[in-house]
């Protein structure tokens, strides 16, 4: 009789173990799953391609409306050629117009401020007074449409002082 009840507890004593373990390798695998990214399929006829100008990945889909695209980030102008394999080329860029570019000194005095008879000296004093007012880890905190004000601020005044630099004025 005792060796019955014996047979029986390790009969009960492996059965439980084998659980476990079939449990410890159930719980395994379903763990490695979620751990793998699901595989996303794609329509064969969406293309990705990046602005040759900013990078700024372009999504489309074949055919395409025309042969024109233009970047959403910087609002270059290209035209898309696409052979008989479906292979997309971009055969022209168009840059946008930038109105705000510096085309004189004159203008490089006013984005600082001064007159066109100014010294080496008040230049950089100028330059460094406004790049502290419009630098754009300052106004960070104020929002995102300020801080990007300042960012463009930024350019122009690092422009026109770099065109001065050119030019001997500095």
């Amino acid at each position: 009789m005792m060796n019955h009840i014996g047979l029986l507890a390790s009969i009960a004593l492996n059965v439980t173990l084998l659980g476990f373990i079939v449990f410890s390798v159930r719980k395994a695998r379903l763990k490695n799953q979620s751990r793998k990214k699901p595989i996303v399929k794609t329509a064969s006829n969406l293309r990705t391609i990046s602005c040759p100008s900013c990078s700024q990945h372009i999504k489309f889909t074949l055919p395409t409306d025309g042969n024109k695209a233009r970047c959403r980030k910087c609002h270059a102008q290209f035209k898309l050629d696409i052979d008989d394999h479906r292979n997309v080329y971009i055969t022209e860029i168009k840059l946008p117009e930038d109105d705000r570019n510096i085309k004189s000194l004159a203008d490089c005095y006013s984005i600082l401020g001064l007159s066109a008879d100014a010294i080496p000296l008040d230049i950089k004093a100028a330059y460094k007074k406004k790049i502290s007012e419009y630098h754009p880890d300052r106004v960070g905190a104020l929002g995102i449409k300020i801080k990007q004000i300042a960012e463009e601020e930024t350019r122009q005044i690092n422009a026109a002082y770099a065109m001065l630099q050119e030019h001997g004025m500095v």
